[in-house]
């Protein structure tokens, strides 16, 4: 039983759209045990999930900070909802854009305006300046984008709210029924945000997308 977040459908929904453009070897950085989203990716050569906790059985156990990999040994790489947890976080994208080859492609996801989680682990909340910063000296055709405006964000908060203070998981019947309740406000908000294009409802956001290329040289990256 899952309960309906506008989060992670807009997550699932953003992975989606923009899986044809990581083709080859994939590594999932962080993937937990890959089963998130291995379903978007039949089309690459090789799927491989990379996380920390052995438990889940991932392909390498290993963090962010220190992927025991070749440099440019992979064409893709596919990181959602990890780096807020890693603290070292310069040391976690030179060794992404370590592993990628010249000219791979880098999908990721960061959360902004949301509960903490992965305690003691969640250390960052990243703008769109600060990603910026943080992909420019290995990566170009750097697009971040928005994930929700002022009304999802709400949405979101008051499901995850009741998902702690209920433990619904551990509910079905009455997980069941806050899903269906928040199905029903979070495609509302997300549908109202859409519209709304002001520059107040900017401002508001789950969190921020990233696609961007590996530089194509050493060179390039030290410019």
């Amino acid at each position: 039983m899952r309960v309906f977040q506008p989060d992670r459908f807009l997550l699932n929904e953003f992975v989606g759209e923009n899986a044809k453009l990581l083709t080859g070897s994939l590594l999932d950085v962080g993937g937990w045990d890959g089963k998130r989203y291995r379903g978007h990716f039949k089309h690459v050569e090789k799927y491989t999930v990379l996380d920390p906790e052995p438990k889940v059985n991932p392909d390498i156990v290993a963090t962010a900070e220190k992927i025991p990999l070749p440099d440019a040994s992979v064409d893709s790489v596919l990181c959602t909802e990890v780096l807020m947890d890693v603290y070292p976080i310069h040391e976690a994208i030179a060794e992404i854009a370590r592993v990628l080859k010249p000219g791979g492609h880098f999908l990721g996801t960061v959360s902004f305006m949301s509960p903490l989680c992965d305690e003691p682990y969640h250390f960052w909340r990243f703008t769109p300046y600060s990603l910026q910063n943080l992909f420019e000296p290995y990566f170009t055709d750097i697009r971040i984008e928005r994930r929700g405006g002022y009304r999802t964000q709400k949405s979101q908060n008051w499901i995850r709210f009741w998902i702690e203070r209920l433990d619904l998981y551990k509910h079905p019947i009455l997980g069941r029924l806050f899903s269906l309740v928040s199905k029903i406000r979070g495609h509302r908000a997300m549908a109202a945000d859409e519209r709304d294009k002001s520059e107040a409802n900017r401002k508001y956001t789950l969190g921020y997308n990233i696609f961007a290329t590996r530089k194509q040289s050493q060179r390039e990256s030290l410019v």
